[in-house]
């Protein structure tokens, strides 16, 4: 009995370690996030295709850039009601503009019409919908970092038409996490002022494709 009693003992000492890695394990897929739904923005007729994880897109067959001699920027929205966290209206009015200032910048070249074209304009429609707030508290020690607990997310759909109330010709969504090493896990908004930037080239990227 004393050496059954002592197998089991060393047994279980030995499972320890791998049911505590199993458990950690389990606690870091927890902390990532995925693909956020849907929330209507982008036309429900628009049918996205996956790229990654994080990402979907769609980009008309019949898209040709050199096309249009205008780009307008509209005023990004937040319409995704409690979907922001504990974000007050000063920060989502400073995300907004600062989505519309990044989708300018990049898209501040021609798409490539040629001078006397017949006037067109490509129309940018821009949403973020929906924002987890980082914790800066808890993004400080690296000992707190592992799990992600304090780390957020930040979310948009982008669409284009062909003139402002014409057909979506490009539509675009994406979630962009919280990433361990940089600073924007330091403010409750960084992750989301660095979606901003890789919205819109990224955007911009798949229009110019």
């Amino acid at each position: 009995m004393a050496t059954m009693t002592s197998n089991c003992f060393s047994l279980a000492r030995t499972a320890l370690p791998a049911i505590l890695l199993s458990v950690t394990v389990a606690a870091l897929a927890a902390c990532g996030s995925t693909a956020q739904q849907r929330i209507g923005f982008i036309p429900e007729s628009v049918k996205l295709n996956e790229v990654d994880k994080l990402t979907r897109s769609w980009r008309s067959p019949t898209l040709t850039p050199a096309n249009y001699t205008e780009i307008v920027v509209l005023p990004t929205t937040t319409p995704a009601f409690d979907a922001y966290g504990d974000l007050n209206e000063e920060q989502l009015s400073e995300l907004r503009s600062l989505v519309n200032s990044k989708l300018a910048e990049a898209f501040a070249t021609k798409l490539g019409a040629a001078d006397g074209a017949a006037p067109r304009k490509f129309v940018i429609h821009a949403a973020i919908t929906a924002i987890k707030p980082n914790n800066p508290m808890l993004n400080v020690a690296p000992q707190t970092q592992i799990l992600k607990r304090g780390f957020g997310f930040a979310s948009c759909e982008i669409y284009a038409t062909d003139g402002e109330s014409g057909p979506v010709i490009a539509a675009f969504m994406q979630t962009v996490d919280t990433q361990r090493f940089g600073t924007s896990k330091l403010s409750a908004t960084g992750t989301a002022a660095r979606a901003a930037d890789e919205w819109a080239k990224e955007f911009r990227k798949m229009i110019a494709n």
